[in-house]
């Protein structure tokens, strides 16, 4: 006989008939198409401390260039506004006498021991501008030989203004034989070139406000008739260069 569907009869306010259990619960396995694979939750986002440090370090990079600008352009115009004002105009220098206190040269040795007293004129021909000399290292050369060496004093100059300081140069060197030979010829010919170089320490005022230090460079090239000690030497030529190294 065929199977017949059993009818169950439903109330007012009975329950439903139950169902019929999952064929995992009636003991068989669920088929393939029915394996429910576990949901795995998807990964928080990384973290932006990294995009916050960069866009940090940029801020504090273009900031810092900025200040640079500024204080860059602040300190031309402030320059372009002082030279407006006061007009500088560089110093001049000169040598005026050479006296030779001392000039012994040892033939065995080779070597010179001198002392020079060196007179310099240096003036400064600006109406508001003053200089402080900060000392300095002064040196007399023969065929680019430093014979002898001594310090530029430390003074003030005001303006349009002229100082003479004596510097008094000593030293000893050893000197190679091309070199001795040659100033042994040039002081019988009487024409020995000689260059004295200065390196001073300056600062600039112009009127109240003193600025930063710089160096002066001064290169004084002439030509003496001898080296005789306790003598004032003869100058045949004289030519001086100044130059101010901000």
């Amino acid at each position: 006989m065929g199977d017949y569907h059993r009818i169950h009869p439903v109330t007012v306010g009975s329950p439903p008939p139950p169902s019929a259990p999952p064929e995992h619960a009636r003991g068989k396995k669920p088929s393939h198409d029915q394996l429910q694979l576990p949901v795995t939750a998807p990964l928080p986002p990384p973290p932006r401390r990294s995009r916050r440090r960069h866009s940090r370090r940029c801020r504090c990079v273009c900031w810092t260039l900025l200040a640079v600008v500024i204080l860059a352009v602040a300190l031309a115009a402030t320059a372009g506004i002082l030279y407006l004002v006061f007009r500088p105009k560089i110093p001049s220098f000169r040598v005026d006498r050479l006296t030779v206190t001392r000039f012994d040269v040892n033939a065995t040795t080779m070597t010179v021991t001198d002392a020079f007293d060196v007179d310099v004129t240096a003036t400064n021909p600006n109406k508001r501008i003053g200089i402080y000399y900060d000392g300095g290292d002064v040196a007399a050369f023969f065929n680019g030989t430093q014979l002898c060496r001594g310090d530029f004093p430390t003074l003030y100059q005001g303006h349009r203004t002229t100082v003479q300081p004596r510097i008094t140069l000593t030293g000893e060197t050893r000197l190679d034989s091309a070199v001795a030979a040659q100033l042994l010829r040039q002081r019988q010919d009487g024409f020995v070139p000689l260059t004295v170089r200065a390196r001073v320490p300056i600062r600039i005022k112009f009127g109240a406000i003193k600025l930063w230090k710089m160096t002066g460079k001064a290169d004084c090239n002439f030509v003496v008739d001898n080296l005789q000690a306790g003598t004032q030497l003869r100058i045949r030529s004289n030519s001086c260069s100044f130059k101010l190294k901000i």
